[in-house]
C-alpha cells in the first residue's frame, strides 16, 4: 500500500549514527459509508492494516497512507499489468474533515483474475508498470510531511489473494532517510536550512536514476543515474535538540551500500544574506529497501557571544543594559545585522574623564619614558587579558594564518562567514625555540613595543593564506565580528561582520590628536594589520590563554 504522507514517530537513534526502520501504520477505517458501484475486480489493503510494511526498529519509523490519485498496477491472468481505474481514497479522505490521507484504500481494476495469487505493484504518482524514477532533485515544503515521495521515487510490491475479491500488503522497497539536523551550540532564529544532499565520491553509484522494477521489488539497468540525492526543503528550522516534529525532512533513495557518503546541509539567513553548507561524511552506509534511516545531526555551528563588544577597556559593555537579548524586550537597541544602527542607546563618550561612566573608555595615559626603563603601561579592565602589541606582531608574523570564508558561525541570532585561523602560541613559541612568556617580552625583531613610545602609526600589513590548515590542532580561530562605528555621522552602527574582525589589545598608544587611542589587530580576507585606533570604537576582546575557546568546531 502506498503511502504517502510519512509522519514520523520517535526516532531514537545516536546522534551522526544511522540505523533502519519503517513502522506500521494502525490508523482506523476512514471509509464513508457505501462504495458507489465500481467496475473492475476489488483489490483491498485494508484487511491486513498492521502487517502492511516491515518493521525491524523498536521505535516508530515512517507510516504509510494512502493519498488522492494513488495508482496500483496488477498482474492478470495474462501476465499483463493493468492500472488501477477506480478507488475509493476519496470518500475515505472526504469522511474526516481536514484529512488529506487515509491508511486503507480499495481499488478496482479491469482485467481477468481468476487466479488464487496476483502481483501488485506499486509505482508511485503517474508511474509505469515496469519502471521506478528515484529522482535526483526533490522537495519537501513542511516539516514532518513526507507526501513527496509519491512523486520522487517511492515503490512497492505485493502479493494479492483472494478468489473474486483480493487484499494485499504492500511491501514498501525503497530506501527512505529521515534528517533531523539541529545546533546543539545553540538555537540560530535566522539560520534556515534550505537543502540536503547526499552524495558519494563516486560517480558510478546509483542512488538515483530510472530504474526496471522486478516482480519482487528489486530494481535494475539504472539509466540517467546520479550517485547524488537533493532534498530541498522550504526554510526549515534549526533546533537546539533533534526534532521530527520540527524540521523532519524525508529522502528517497535506491537501497544499497554504498562508500564514502556525505551528507551536506545548506543554511541561508536572509537577514545577512549569508548562505554556507555543513557536511558530514561516513566511510559506509547501507539503506536498506523497505526501510526508514533516521539522521540525527549536530551541525555544531559555534554561536558566539554578542555581548562583549567594548570601547577600549571600558569596565561594562558597549550595549551594557540594552542589549541584543536584554531579559526585558523594550531595551533591546543593540544593533544585531550588519547597517543597522542606534546612536542613542550605545555609550555616549566624551573626551572629559570625569564624565565617563563605566561603558566609556580607559583614559590612561600610553607609555612615555624616552629610557625604556619604567614598567609597561597596560588595561587595568576589560582588556587587561588581551594580547599586548608584542603578541599581536607574533600573531601576525608567525602565526601563519588562513583566512576562511566557508565555515558559519553565528551570532545574535544570525548566520555569518569569515574569519581567521591562527597557530597557537605554544606552537609559534616552539617553531621560533621561545617560551610562551617570551611572547609577551619582545616582538619578532627582539623590540619590546610595550616599553617603547609608540603613537598613531601608519598600518602594518602582513600577507595570509586563503582557506582552512590541513593541522587544525595546533591552530584557534576567531571570527570577523565586526565593529561599532564611532565615527560621530554613523556612531553606534554595526558594521562588516563576517568581513571584518578587530581585537583590542592591552597596550595604550600615544596620541598625536585629541582623542585616545589604543592598539588592535585587524582581520580581513586580504590581510592582517595592526595600528592604533580611537578608543571610542566597539570592538571584541580575545584572551590568549584561552585560544581554544574561539574553535568553530
Amino acid at each position: 500500500m502506498t503511502k504517502k504522507s510519512i509522519y514520523f514517530g520517535t526516532l531514537l537513534l545516536t546522534a551522526l549514527a544511522f540505523g533502519s526502520c519503517a513502522s506500521d501504520d494502525t490508523a482506523t477505517d476512514k471509509t464513508a459509508g457505501k462504495d458507489t458501484p465500481k467496475t473492475g475486480t476489488v483489490f483491498s489493503s485494508e484487511d491486513e492494516p498492521s502487517t502492511r510494511t516491515s518493521a525491524t526498529y523498536t521505535g516508530s519509523g515512517l507510516d504509510f497512507y494512502w493519498t488522492a490519485n494513488d495508482k496500483i498496477w496488477v498482474k492478470d491472468d495474462n501476465n499483463t499489468y493493468h492500472q488501477s481505474s477506480e478507488d475509493d481514497i476519496a470518500s475515505r479522505i472526504a469522511a474526516v474533515p481536514g484529512s488529506t490521507t487515509t491508511a486503507k484504500a480499495k481499488f478496482w481494476v479491469n482485467g481477468t483474475y481468476t487466479g488464487s495469487t496476483h502481483k501488485v505493484r506499486y509505482t508511485g504518482k503517474n508511474g509505469a508498470s515496469d519502471k521506478v524514477t528515484i529522482k535526483a532533485s526533490q522537495t519537501q515544503s513542511t516539516p514532518n510531511d513526507a507526501a513527496h515521495i509519491a512523486d520522487d521515487g517511492d515503490f512497492g510490491v505485493a502479493d494479492a489473494t483472494g478468489s473474486g475479491k483480493y487484499s494485499f500488503t504492500l511491501n514498501h522497497k525503497a530506501a527512505y532517510v529521515t534528517f533531523m539536523p539541529y545546533n546543539a551550540n545553540g538555537v540560530i532564529p535566522g539560520a534556515k536550512i534550505q537543502k540536503i544532499r547526499v552524495y558519494t565520491n563516486n560517480t558510478s553509484d546509483q542512488l538515483a536514476g530510472t530504474f526496471d522494477l522486478a516482480d519482487n521489488g528489486t530494481l535494475s539497468n539504472g539509466t540517467t543515474t546520479s550517485n547524488s540525492v537533493e532534498l530541498n526543503v522550504n526554510d526549515f528550522t534549526l533546533p537546539s535538540a533533534y526534532s521530527y516534529t520540527t524540521n523532519g525532512a524525508t529522502m528517497v533513495v535506491n537501497p544499497g551500500t554504498y562508500s564514502n557518503v556525505t551528507i551536506e546541509y545548506t543554511l541561508h539567513d536572509a537577514g545577512t544574506n549569508v548562505t554556507g553548507t555543513v557536511k558530514k561524511t561516513y566511510p559506509s552506509v547501507t539503506f536498506d529497501a523497505g526501510k526508514n534511516t533516521p539522521v540525527k545531526s549536530d551541525l555544531k555551528i559555534k554561536v558566539y557571544h554578542g555581548n562583549e563588544y567594548y570601547m577600549w577597556d571600558a569596565v561594562e559593555p558597549y550595549w551594557k543594559g540594552y542589549e541584543w537579548n536584554n531579559s526585558n524586550t523594550a531595551l533591546r537597541f543593540q544593533p544585531i545585522v550588519n547597517g543597522q544602527r542606534d546612536p542613542v542607546h550605545g555609550p555616549q563618550s566624551t573626551e572629559t574623564a570625569s564624565a565617563h561612566t563605566s561603558r566609556d573608555y580607559n583614559d590612561m595615559l600610553a607609555y612615555n619614558d624616552p629610557t625604556g626603563v619604567a614598567s609597561p603601561v597596560t588595561a587595568a579592565h576589560s582588556a587587561k587579558d588581551c594580547p599586548n602589541l608584542n603578541e599581536l606582531h607574533w600573531y601576525a608574523e608567525k602565526g601563519e594564518p588562513y583566512w576562511d570564508d566557508t565555515t558559519l558561525w553565528a551570532t545574535m541570532d544570525h548566520l555569518y562567514v569569515g574569519g581567521m585561523w591562527f597557530l597557537k602560541q605554544k606552537e609559534i613559541a616552539s617553531k621560533n625555540s621561545k617560551n610562551i612568556s617570551d611572547l609577551k617580552l619582545a616582538a619578532p625583531d627582539g623590540i619590546n613595543y610595550t616599553r617603547k613610545i609608540m603613537g598613531t602609526i601608519v598600518p602594518l600589513t602582513y600577507s595570509i593564506s586563503t582557506g582552512i590548515p590541513s593541522n587544525l590542532n595546533d591552530y584557534f580561530y576567531y571570527p570577523a565580528l565586526g565593529i561599532y562605528n564611532s565615527i560621530p555621522t554613523a556612531r553606534g552602527e554595526f558594521v562588516a561582520s563576517g568581513t571584518i574582525g578587530c581585537i583590542w589589545s592591552s597596550t595604550p598608544a600615544k596620541t598625536d590628536i585629541t582623542l585616545q587611542q589604543a592598539f588592535i589587530l585587524r582581520i580581513s580576507s586580504s590581510n592582517i594589520q595592526i595600528y592604533a585606533t580611537l578608543r571610542n570604537s566597539g570592538l571584541t576582546l580575545f584572551n590568549s590563554s584561552n585560544e581554544d575557546e574561539y574553535r568553530p568546531f
